[in-house]
Parts: C-alpha cells; structure tokens; sequence
C-alpha cells in the first residue's frame, strides 16, 4: 500500500494559493480549513468530499523566543495556548516539520497552507531547511517545480 504524500501549499500575494507539492488540482477543486484546532481540522476534512488543506500562520526564525516575539508583534491578540480562529506556528524550521509531520502521521487533512507575512522568505526556509528535514524522516513529498 502507498502512503498518500503530504500536500503543501503557500498563500501568496497576488496568486493567493500556490501549491508546491506535484498536483494537477486547481485551488478551487481543494477545500480550505482555518480553523483554531487540528481536531476540527481533522473532522472538517474527514467530511470534505474534495482535499481540504489546513490553513496555518507561521513566522519561522532561528530561536522560538524569536518567533513568537515575531509572531506577537504581527498578531497583537495572540498568546501561546489560547484558543485562535487560525492555527498558529512561531518557531523554527525544525518546529515547522514537526507541525507537518504530525499532520501527515495523524492524516489531519490533504495538505497545509502555510500564511506568512513574508511569503518569499518562507518559501526559502521551505525549501532549504524543511523539506529536506521532512525527507530525512521519510515523509513522501511530491515536489512541484515552484519548490525545486
């Protein structure tokens, strides 16, 4: 039996949605979960009839003390632990592939729209740091041309 590779996908401006995992789906054949909880996530995709992608926030810098500092300037109301309207992630590159390992291990959804303020930078350390830690796990990536 082959095991389903993680999907991932960056919101982007003015694209909005760019998948950089291989996939012939159009944005609109894919469902959108932002949702505060990976449990909703998991239950929302679960109900999905298309692949449902899970929304998350992420500032990545080279400590965690750094990345939530980052993240709480760019999200005033937010603070570690307490219930949001979006997944969140201020950490570091290896944090990230946690986040997305777990995702994948547990089959919370498809794939995973990471949001940044920084969509540029992001996709570098995605590209340079995260996936090859994801691939050093064995997670299955199907890697598109924007993430080569």
């Amino acid at each position: 039996m082959r095991t389903r590779p993680l999907r991932i996908a960056l919101h982007t401006e003015p694209e909005g949605w760019v998948e950089l995992t291989n996939s012939a789906a159009d944005p609109g054949e894919i469902t959108r979960l932002r949702v505060g909880a990976l449990s909703d996530a998991a239950r929302l995709a679960a109900a999905s009839a298309r692949p449902a992608f899970v929304d998350v926030d992420v500032v990545l810098a080279d400590s965690v003390n750094q990345a939530f500092l980052e993240f709480t300037e760019l999200h005033p109301q937010w603070s570690p632990g307490a219930r949001a309207d979006a997944l969140a992630h201020p950490g570091t590159s290896a944090t990230l592939a946690g986040l997305l390992w777990d995702i994948w291990a547990a089959r919370v959804a498809d794939g995973v729209t990471l949001r940044s303020a920084d969509p540029e930078q992001l996709l570098r350390r995605i590209v340079d740091e995260v996936i090859p830690l994801l691939e050093s796990r064995g997670l299955p990536l199907e890697l598109g041309a924007r993430a080569s």
